[in-house]
């Protein structure tokens, strides 16, 4: 009899663990199979990038930004270059239109060629607290950029502010935005980026990610996603929502540690969701980092189409296709997710891109050292020399930063 009940409970175990929504391990998901029309869509595959991530994606797929703020808001006026000091001088009449005391303190040259910067007081009270905004405008190619910032801080952006394709795929650090690149090996700014995808053979999924490097990890939004969804379980009783949950629980994407859940409303659509909470607040690990998944989606509302195209199995194989397809777009500072790749000095160079040097922290020469600019070195030159004594010399380390800009 306990021979039996023992092999009755293998069985069981054993049917759980070839259960397709389930963990085969922590924070890894057993793969669920393509559906055929699934494999088609995959056949060809591109990468598209947005802030510092790319997204791998099936070729039929549409690139669609949300947020963009790096440090402030910016907009993006496509093939509108040429209408760069009219949108300036219009954004300046509206600001005089919107208070009878709002006061324009500078109108002309910005922080980058091509660019106009209106610095203004929106009101007599802003003024009296020195609350004087920045607002810019950048032509870089046929677009036009508007930019929610200004003043000292924004010029290195602004010079690094370049126009692109959004099928170009920048190889060197920095942080892609609709129709443009901004190069940055700094880290230090606040970043806001969101981007999602349409696939028009499934015109009814949507498929987004979204990061804020900076946001609150305190208190509740410091919890994680499945902490908040039990709390909203509690709180709401017996009005919370009837789902049907396909998967719940760890989930790691990449060298984020975050969480998922896979529900079906009762309507039959599809909302996934995926979170990582990053308490360091730093560009590899952002405080927010998730991603979402929703079926029967039309005109932009959630539930609105009359059915999801998708069955489970398929919605869960298309978001764990889409969720592992996420990653930073360069494995250099400030996104190193490996071992860095350095260099003394006179040493024959590993790489070609940009090189920063350093020496150990609390050496006489570290802080004249750290102040020096990165500069472009070919895979297979000397590294350069600073000239120092050969005791201080032999301590420069330089770390690959990535690809040279063009």
């Amino acid at each position: 009899m306990l021979r039996g009940s023992a092999m009755a409970l293998l069985s069981v175990l054993a049917l759980m663990a070839c259960q397709p929504y389930s963990y085969k391990e922590k924070g890894v998901p057993n793969q669920v199979e393509l559906s055929p029309r699934l494999q088609a869509l995959f056949a060809k595959s591109k990468l598209v990038c947005f802030g510092r991530y790319v997204m791998e994606v099936p070729d039929e797929a549409e690139l669609i930004f949300g947020s963009q703020d790096f440090p402030g808001k910016i907009v993006t006026h496509a093939g509108a270059a040429n209408r760069l000091k009219e949108s300036a001088e219009v954004y300046r009449s509206k600001m005089r239109e919107q208070s009878d005391s709002a006061e324009i303190t500078y109108f002309g040259e910005g922080p980058a060629e091509n660019s106009i910067e209106v610095r203004f007081f929106p009101s007599d009270s802003a003024k009296s607290y020195g609350n004087e905004r920045k607002h810019t405008f950048i032509a870089a190619g046929s677009h036009l950029f508007e930019w929610f910032y200004g003043g000292e801080e924004l010029v290195p952006l602004a010079w690094g502010l370049r126009a692109r394709e959004n099928t170009e795929v920048p190889k060197d650090p920095g942080v892609c935005i609709d129709h443009g690149f901004i190069a940055d090996r700094s880290g230090t700014y606040q970043e806001i980026l969101r981007a999602g995808i349409a696939l028009p053979s499934l015109p009814d999924v949507s498929f987004s990610v979204d990061s804020n490097k900076l946001a609150s990890a305190e208190g509740e939004n410091g919890e994680g996603l499945l902490a908040s969804i039990a709390r909203q379980r509690s709180d709401l009783g017996e009005r919370y929502p009837k789902l049907t949950t396909l998967r719940e629980g760890k989930r790691s994407v990449g060298i984020w540690q975050g969480e998922e859940s896979l529900v079906r409303r009762a309507d039959g659509t599809h909302d996934f969701e995926w979170e990582a909470v990053g308490k360091e607040r730093t560009t590899l690990h952002p405080s927010s980092i998730g991603a979402k998944l929703y079926s029967k989606v039309a005109a932009n509302r959630i539930g609105a189409a009359d059915k999801a195209s998708l069955t489970d199995n398929e919605a869960v194989a298309l978001w764990d296709k889409l969720l592992t397809g996420v990653r930073f777009r360069v494995n250099a500072p400030p996104t190193q997710t490996g071992d860095p790749v350095t260099v003394r000095s006179g040493g024959i160079t590993p790489a070609s891109g940009m090189w920063r040097a350093s020496l150990p922290a609390g050496h006489r020469n570290a802080d004249w050292v750290a102040s020096k600019s990165s500069i472009s070195r070919q895979k297979g030159m000397p590294m350069i020399r600073f000239g120092l004594a050969p005791s201080d010399e032999a301590q420069i380390l330089w770390t690959w930063m990535g690809e040279a800009s063009p």
